[in-house]
């Protein structure tokens, strides 16, 4: 009976945990469940931004976090001016896998759900001017921070 207790509370807090879109501030980790941002230096003015997001993080958060951090790095490194070199979003179907006790005390594994994600990759370029050469479009880093809210 007490591990059935356990159970349940642990179902209970997954359940919880799950019920919000991915906070902007998580790094992708076990402990996020692959879920966050991930980034990496390719160039000594570009990066590469991953963020994955749960079922309750749409494409329009996504786009907004990752607009956000692409405008936090670029002038962290001291370009006013950034574009994406390469985006894509993804939205995709996940399967959650769960665990039951039967009444002889036997654990049952199961598809219990199926989840979306919301998954974004692109290539960020800084800019030290407000010209691009590649015809994208160029966006102003303090322009983002000062109008870009994830609070909402």
């Amino acid at each position: 009976m007490k591990s059935l207790r356990n159970i349940c509370v642990n179902v209970g807090l997954a359940i919880l945990l799950t019920a919000c879109a991915t906070p902007y501030d998580t790094e992708k980790s076990f402990w996020s469940f692959g879920k966050g941002f991930e980034t990496a230096q390719i160039a000594p003015d570009s990066w590469q931004i991953s963020f994955v997001g749960n079922t309750n993080t749409d494409r329009a958060l996504t786009r907004k976090y990752v607009m956000l951090k692409s405008a936090e790095l670029c002038q962290k490194a001291g370009f006013p001016y950034f574009t994406f070199t390469n985006e894509q979003t993804y939205r995709d179907s996940v399967g959650q896998f769960g665990v039951g006790a039967s009444s002889s005390n036997d654990l049952l594994w199961g598809s219990s759900t199926i989840d979306k994600e919301t998954s974004s990759i692109v290539e960020v370029t800084g800019l030290k001017s407000n010209t691009s050469n590649t015809g994208a479009r160029v966006y102003d880093t303090n322009y983002i921070i000062g109008h870009i809210s994830i609070e909402d």
